[in-house]
Protein backbone atom coordinates (compact mmCIF):
# COMPACT_ATOMS: atom_id res chain seq x y z
CA UNK A 1 0.00 0.00 0.00
CA UNK A 2 1.24 3.35 -1.02
CA UNK A 3 2.47 5.41 1.94
CA UNK A 4 0.76 9.21 2.18
CA UNK A 5 3.78 10.58 4.28
CA UNK A 6 6.06 12.88 2.48
CA UNK A 7 9.34 11.77 1.15
CA UNK A 8 11.99 13.06 3.57
CA UNK A 9 14.67 15.29 1.82
CA UNK A 10 18.05 14.25 1.82
CA UNK A 11 19.85 16.65 4.18
CA UNK A 12 23.14 17.66 1.57
CA UNK A 13 25.53 17.78 4.64
CA UNK A 14 24.58 14.67 6.06
CA UNK A 15 27.80 13.28 5.56
CA UNK A 16 29.77 16.15 7.81
CA UNK A 17 29.67 15.54 11.19
CA UNK A 18 27.94 18.61 13.18
CA UNK A 19 30.58 19.89 15.59
CA UNK A 20 28.39 23.20 16.37
CA UNK A 21 25.42 25.21 14.86
CA UNK A 22 28.18 26.78 12.57
CA UNK A 23 31.41 24.00 12.69
CA UNK A 24 31.15 20.87 10.74
CA UNK A 25 33.85 18.00 9.70
CA UNK A 26 33.94 15.49 7.28
CA UNK A 27 36.99 12.91 8.08
CA UNK A 28 37.48 10.87 4.36
CA UNK A 29 37.71 6.56 5.20
CA UNK A 30 41.00 7.01 4.26
CA UNK A 31 44.95 8.74 5.79
CA UNK A 32 45.56 11.63 3.05
CA UNK A 33 48.25 11.46 0.86
CA UNK A 34 51.27 13.58 0.48
CA UNK A 35 49.84 15.27 -2.48
CA UNK A 36 46.34 15.83 -1.08
CA UNK A 37 45.74 18.70 1.84
CA UNK A 38 46.28 17.76 5.43
CA UNK A 39 42.84 19.56 5.65
CA UNK A 40 40.73 21.60 3.63
CA UNK A 41 39.50 24.81 5.58
CA UNK A 42 35.96 25.87 3.83
CA UNK A 43 34.68 29.24 5.44
CA UNK A 44 31.64 29.92 3.37
CA UNK A 45 29.46 33.15 2.65
CA UNK A 46 27.03 34.67 4.84
CA UNK A 47 23.68 32.92 4.96
CA UNK A 48 24.62 29.94 2.10
CA UNK A 49 22.15 27.12 2.27
CA UNK A 50 23.54 23.64 3.21
CA UNK A 51 22.79 22.78 -0.56
CA UNK A 52 24.79 25.58 -1.99
CA UNK A 53 27.70 24.93 0.45
CA UNK A 54 27.43 21.11 -0.47
CA UNK A 55 28.41 21.85 -3.88
CA UNK A 56 31.80 23.23 -3.23
CA UNK A 57 32.87 20.25 -0.89
CA UNK A 58 31.34 17.29 -3.27
CA UNK A 59 33.75 18.73 -5.72
CA UNK A 60 36.27 19.35 -3.43
CA UNK A 61 35.77 15.59 -2.48
CA UNK A 62 36.87 14.98 -6.37
CA UNK A 63 39.61 16.83 -6.36
CA UNK A 64 41.63 15.80 -3.22
CA UNK A 65 39.75 12.33 -2.24
CA UNK A 66 42.00 11.51 0.92
CA UNK A 67 41.30 15.16 2.76
CA UNK A 68 39.50 15.83 5.92
CA UNK A 69 37.13 19.20 5.36
CA UNK A 70 36.32 21.39 8.27
CA UNK A 71 33.91 23.87 7.62
CA UNK A 72 32.51 27.37 9.18
CA UNK A 73 29.63 29.01 8.35
CA UNK A 74 28.53 32.36 8.21
CA UNK A 75 24.78 33.13 10.06
CA UNK A 76 23.27 36.56 9.13
CA UNK A 77 22.53 37.01 12.83
CA UNK A 78 26.02 36.78 14.03
CA UNK A 79 27.81 38.61 11.35
CA UNK A 80 25.60 41.75 11.55
CA UNK A 81 24.14 41.99 15.62
CA UNK A 82 27.02 39.63 17.21
CA UNK A 83 30.08 40.06 15.39
CA UNK A 84 32.41 40.08 18.90
CA UNK A 85 31.22 36.50 19.75
CA UNK A 86 32.28 35.08 16.65
CA UNK A 87 35.99 34.05 17.75
CA UNK A 88 33.87 31.92 20.35
CA UNK A 89 31.49 30.61 17.77
CA UNK A 90 34.38 29.24 15.44
CA UNK A 91 36.49 27.79 18.40
CA UNK A 92 34.82 24.23 17.85
CA UNK A 93 37.38 23.80 14.91
CA UNK A 94 39.79 24.44 16.72
CA UNK A 95 40.53 20.89 18.86
CA UNK A 96 40.34 19.45 15.04
CA UNK A 97 43.18 22.18 14.03
CA UNK A 98 45.35 21.11 16.97
CA UNK A 99 44.70 17.37 16.54
CA UNK A 100 45.91 17.82 12.72
CA UNK A 101 48.53 19.71 13.32
CA UNK A 102 50.49 19.30 17.06
CA UNK A 103 53.96 21.11 15.75
CA UNK A 104 52.34 24.07 13.53
CA UNK A 105 54.51 26.46 16.04
CA UNK A 106 57.91 24.75 14.22
CA UNK A 107 56.81 24.67 10.52
CA UNK A 108 57.58 27.82 9.90
CA UNK A 109 58.52 28.38 5.70
CA UNK A 110 57.65 24.86 4.59
CA UNK A 111 55.24 23.42 2.12
CA UNK A 112 51.62 24.85 2.92
CA UNK A 113 49.65 21.40 4.32
CA UNK A 114 46.74 23.59 4.92
CA UNK A 115 44.02 24.85 2.06
CA UNK A 116 41.65 27.85 3.60
CA UNK A 117 38.62 28.80 1.18
CA UNK A 118 36.63 31.67 2.30
CA UNK A 119 34.10 33.37 0.16
CA UNK A 120 32.67 36.74 0.67
CA UNK A 121 33.03 38.74 4.28
CA UNK A 122 31.10 36.38 5.67
CA UNK A 123 34.12 33.96 5.03
CA UNK A 124 36.21 36.44 5.58
CA UNK A 125 34.98 36.84 9.34
CA UNK A 126 35.26 32.89 10.53
CA UNK A 127 38.78 32.82 9.35
CA UNK A 128 40.01 36.46 10.80
CA UNK A 129 37.87 35.21 13.99
CA UNK A 130 39.66 31.82 13.81
CA UNK A 131 43.04 33.52 14.06
CA UNK A 132 41.88 35.36 17.19
CA UNK A 133 40.10 32.11 18.63
CA UNK A 134 43.56 29.84 18.15
CA UNK A 135 45.71 32.77 19.39
CA UNK A 136 43.59 32.84 22.38
CA UNK A 137 43.42 29.12 23.10
CA UNK A 138 45.17 27.10 25.85
CA UNK A 139 48.85 27.44 24.73
CA UNK A 140 47.99 29.52 22.14
CA UNK A 141 48.60 29.04 18.57
CA UNK A 142 48.49 29.80 14.86
CA UNK A 143 47.41 28.33 11.68
CA UNK A 144 49.94 26.01 9.81
CA UNK A 145 51.83 26.57 6.61
CA UNK A 146 48.60 27.17 4.26
CA UNK A 147 47.30 28.77 1.03
CA UNK A 148 44.23 31.21 0.81
CA UNK A 149 41.83 31.33 -1.65
CA UNK A 150 39.30 34.22 -1.78
CA UNK A 151 36.58 34.38 -3.58
CA UNK A 152 34.66 37.79 -3.24
CA UNK A 153 36.18 39.59 -0.72
CA UNK A 154 37.23 41.65 1.58
CA UNK A 155 34.96 44.71 1.15
CA UNK A 156 34.86 48.47 2.52
CA UNK A 157 31.41 49.55 4.12
CA UNK A 158 29.89 51.32 1.57
CA UNK A 159 25.94 52.70 1.45
CA UNK A 160 24.91 51.05 -2.20
CA UNK A 161 27.07 47.63 -1.17
CA UNK A 162 25.60 47.09 2.43
CA UNK A 163 21.97 48.02 0.91
CA UNK A 164 22.62 45.02 -1.71
CA UNK A 165 23.86 43.00 1.22
CA UNK A 166 20.61 43.69 3.23
CA UNK A 167 18.56 42.83 0.16
CA UNK A 168 20.14 39.51 -0.57
CA UNK A 169 18.06 38.37 2.84
CA UNK A 170 14.74 39.90 0.86
CA UNK A 171 12.38 37.68 -0.87
CA UNK A 172 13.17 36.85 -4.32
CA UNK A 173 9.57 38.91 -5.92
CA UNK A 174 6.89 40.37 -5.33
CA UNK A 175 5.41 42.93 -3.27
CA UNK A 176 7.18 42.12 -0.26
CA UNK A 177 10.61 42.51 -2.17
CA UNK A 178 8.85 45.68 -3.12
CA UNK A 179 8.42 46.69 0.15
CA UNK A 180 11.77 45.53 1.59
CA UNK A 181 13.55 48.41 -0.63
CA UNK A 182 13.48 51.02 1.52
CA UNK A 183 14.05 48.84 4.77
CA UNK A 184 17.86 47.14 3.27
CA UNK A 185 18.49 51.43 2.29
CA UNK A 186 17.60 52.14 5.69
CA UNK A 187 19.86 49.74 7.93
CA UNK A 188 22.47 50.89 5.12
CA UNK A 189 22.19 54.14 5.99
CA UNK A 190 22.19 53.66 10.06
CA UNK A 191 25.39 50.80 9.40
CA UNK A 192 27.34 53.36 7.43
CA UNK A 193 25.86 56.58 9.36
CA UNK A 194 27.12 54.36 12.74
CA UNK A 195 30.41 53.23 11.07
CA UNK A 196 31.58 57.07 9.88
CA UNK A 197 30.35 58.50 13.24
CA UNK A 198 32.72 56.07 15.48
CA UNK A 199 29.81 54.47 16.96
CA UNK A 200 29.96 51.24 15.53
CA UNK A 201 33.29 49.19 14.37
CA UNK A 202 33.42 48.46 10.81
CA UNK A 203 34.04 44.89 11.16
CA UNK A 204 33.90 44.24 7.63
CA UNK A 205 37.56 46.50 7.37
CA UNK A 206 38.51 44.62 10.66
CA UNK A 207 38.03 41.15 9.44
CA UNK A 208 40.21 42.38 5.67
CA UNK A 209 42.79 43.54 7.73
CA UNK A 210 43.58 40.57 9.50
CA UNK A 211 44.75 38.32 6.71
CA UNK A 212 47.50 40.82 5.90
CA UNK A 213 48.52 40.88 9.73
CA UNK A 214 51.54 38.83 9.87
CA UNK A 215 51.47 38.34 13.74
CA UNK A 216 47.60 36.85 12.95
CA UNK A 217 48.11 35.25 9.77
CA UNK A 218 51.98 34.12 9.77
CA UNK A 219 52.30 31.16 7.87
CA UNK A 220 50.23 31.95 5.01
CA UNK A 221 52.33 30.92 1.91
CA UNK A 222 50.29 32.20 -0.89
CA UNK A 223 47.12 33.31 -1.99
CA UNK A 224 44.69 33.85 -4.90
CA UNK A 225 42.30 36.20 -5.72
CA UNK A 226 38.76 35.63 -7.75
CA UNK A 227 36.60 38.58 -8.41
CA UNK A 228 34.80 40.60 -10.81
CA UNK A 229 33.63 44.62 -11.56
CA UNK A 230 30.59 43.00 -11.85
CA UNK A 231 30.40 41.98 -7.85
CA UNK A 232 27.39 44.06 -6.48
CA UNK A 233 28.48 43.56 -2.73
CA UNK A 234 32.22 43.77 -2.94
CA UNK A 235 33.78 46.26 -4.76
CA UNK A 236 36.10 44.92 -6.89
CA UNK A 237 38.62 47.99 -6.09
CA UNK A 238 38.23 47.42 -2.43
CA UNK A 239 39.44 43.52 -3.28
CA UNK A 240 43.04 45.02 -5.46
CA UNK A 241 43.41 47.73 -2.85
CA UNK A 242 43.60 44.40 -0.47
CA UNK A 243 46.05 42.60 -2.73
CA UNK A 244 48.46 45.75 -3.15
CA UNK A 245 48.49 46.15 1.07
CA UNK A 246 49.52 42.43 0.88
CA UNK A 247 51.91 42.75 -1.87
CA UNK A 248 53.38 45.46 0.33
CA UNK A 249 53.24 43.00 3.41
CA UNK A 250 55.52 40.58 1.95
CA UNK A 251 52.26 38.24 0.97
CA UNK A 252 52.53 35.70 -2.59
CA UNK A 253 49.52 36.93 -4.27
CA UNK A 254 47.64 36.26 -7.80
CA UNK A 255 44.98 38.00 -9.15
CA UNK A 256 41.99 36.56 -11.12
CA UNK A 257 39.22 38.70 -12.46
CA UNK A 258 36.58 37.29 -13.93
CA UNK A 259 34.34 39.06 -16.13
CA UNK A 260 30.35 38.90 -16.36
CA UNK A 261 29.98 36.93 -12.84
CA UNK A 262 28.53 38.08 -9.89
CA UNK A 263 29.13 37.75 -6.09
CA UNK A 264 30.10 34.26 -5.37
CA UNK A 265 28.72 33.04 -8.40
CA UNK A 266 32.72 32.43 -10.21
CA UNK A 267 32.49 29.10 -9.71
CA UNK A 268 29.04 28.27 -11.62
CA UNK A 269 28.28 28.07 -15.58
CA UNK A 270 30.91 28.54 -18.17
CA UNK A 271 33.80 30.14 -15.60
CA UNK A 272 33.51 26.97 -13.23
CA UNK A 273 36.48 25.07 -14.67
CA UNK A 274 38.23 27.93 -14.32
CA UNK A 275 37.53 28.67 -10.81
CA UNK A 276 38.80 25.00 -10.07
CA UNK A 277 41.76 25.12 -12.16
CA UNK A 278 42.86 28.10 -10.04
CA UNK A 279 42.24 26.28 -6.95
CA UNK A 280 44.23 22.81 -8.10
CA UNK A 281 47.11 25.70 -9.12
CA UNK A 282 47.19 27.59 -5.43
CA UNK A 283 47.67 24.19 -3.76
CA UNK A 284 50.54 22.93 -6.63
CA UNK A 285 52.32 26.24 -6.44
CA UNK A 286 51.44 26.68 -10.68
Amino acid sequence: MASNLPALRPRPLAFMETLSPIVSFYRPPTTPTTSDPKLILFASWTGAQDAHIAKYLLRYQSLFPTSPILLLKSPPRLLTLQPHTLPTAVSPAIPIIKSLFPDSAALADTQPTLFIHLLSNGGSSSIASLYTALAASPGGGTLPPHVTFIDSAPSEIALASSAEFFMAFAPRAGLFRALYVPVAWLLAGILVGGVASGLLVEWIRVWGEAHNDRAKNRDEVRRTYVYSEEDKLVDYRCVESHAAVAKERGFEVRMEKFSGTAHVLHARGETEERYWGLVKELWEGR
